[in-house]
């Protein structure tokens, strides 16, 4: 090689090599936050201290509660789903399980049920790390809290799992979600009597004293919905996953409707609350009363297993704060 062929060929490689050439685009994944938003039947905020909101075919609703578990949280990628390792906070996100919390405990949201008090801070985001880089289709997740964490006792139990309000004792579990509003119009004042949904699993092998279920398959009603939100182009950044509250309440009776009395507790709650469990509860508190509300989530009341499509949680493009 002349000379001068050589010369050409170390000047071409040391412009090629240079420090000023644009870096490729990186394939690392981000950290995402996904936020959260719960609204009523007109799409207004449903959070403490808001009034006349339009739930259940009522226009008096106030806000009294909402708080619920979800876990293994993955992002959509096409056909595929992506892990999301959450956070680990020490407040509301433990292993692969979260709480997200609406109540600030003021005004009507200060009321508490067998003594177990509420606080001031509140939960609407997830935070964690996916496993690949976006561009993303979708959010999934399931509702409740995962069998191996369910069981265990509140006061031994990490944040957010030892919260207060939201457990059921090691035998029953955690409650899974919990709402509740009050109304005048149902006689619900918001000091005594309130619209109260409490829904968890049901492992009667656990409840009976015996082993810890391998797999929610093995409980009598798992009750762990898991919620899949298509969206192209999803950005967590941008885009907002809302919780219908109305979605949650949608088929009841209010009272001066056909069939009031029998969605409704002598107190004027819809009182969905209880074991939850496949036996005889009785028209009231089963499924004429509890029943409804599964169908709303994607589960059949019978066997607390998928069945349907769920109307409670959707995205929305561009509406993050």
């Amino acid at each position: 090689m002349s000379l001068e062929l050589r010369s050409l060929v170390v000047f071409l490689l040391a412009v090629g090599c240079s420090s000023s050439d644009p870096a490729p685009p990186s394939s690392r994944p981000s950290p995402v936050t996904l936020q959260f938003e719960a609204v009523d039947a007109a799409g207004t905020p449903y959070v403490c201290g808001a009034k006349g909101l339009h739930i259940a075919g009522l226009t008096d609703a106030i806000p009294g509660d909402l708080r619920f578990y979800v876990h293994d949280v993955r992002l959509l990628k096409g056909d595929r789903t992506i892990e999301v390792t959450l956070v680990q906070d020490k407040a509301w996100q433990y292993q692969n399980v979260a709480l997200l919390d609406f109540e600030d405990a003021t005004d009507a949201c200060s009321f508490v049920i067998f003594g177990k008090s509420k606080t001031p801070d509140t939960n609407r985001v997830l935070r964690g790390l996916p496993a690949e880089a976006g561009p993303y289709d979708g959010v999934e997740f399931t509702l409740g809290v995962p069998v191996a964490l369910n069981h265990r006792e509140t006061a031994d139990s990490k944040s957010p799992l030892n919260t207060t309000g939201m457990d059921h004792g090691a035998a029953d579990g955690r409650q899974f979600a919990r709402v509740s509003f009050y109304s005048v119009t149902t006689g619900a004042t918001g000091d005594k009597d309130h619209n109260l949904l409490v829904f968890r699993s049901v492992c009667n092998n656990v409840t009976n004293g015996g082993e810890i279920p391998a797999s929610a398959d093995a409980c009598n009603k798992p009750n762990r919905p898991t919620i899949r939100l298509s969206q192209a182009g999803f950005d967590p950044a941008k885009d907002v996953i809302v919780v219908d509250v109305d979605a949650m309440f949608r088929g009841y009776t209010t009272p001066g409707t056909p069939g009031a009395h029998a969605d409704l507790s002598s107190g004027g709650r819809v009182d969905c609350y209880g074991p939850l469990n496949a036996g005889d509860l009785g028209p009231q508190i089963g499924a004429e009363r509890c029943g409804k509300f599964y169908p709303n989530i994607g589960l059949d009341y019978a066997t607390g297993r998928p069945k349907g499509t769920q109307g409670v949680f959707r995205i929305e493009k561009g509406k993050a704060r």
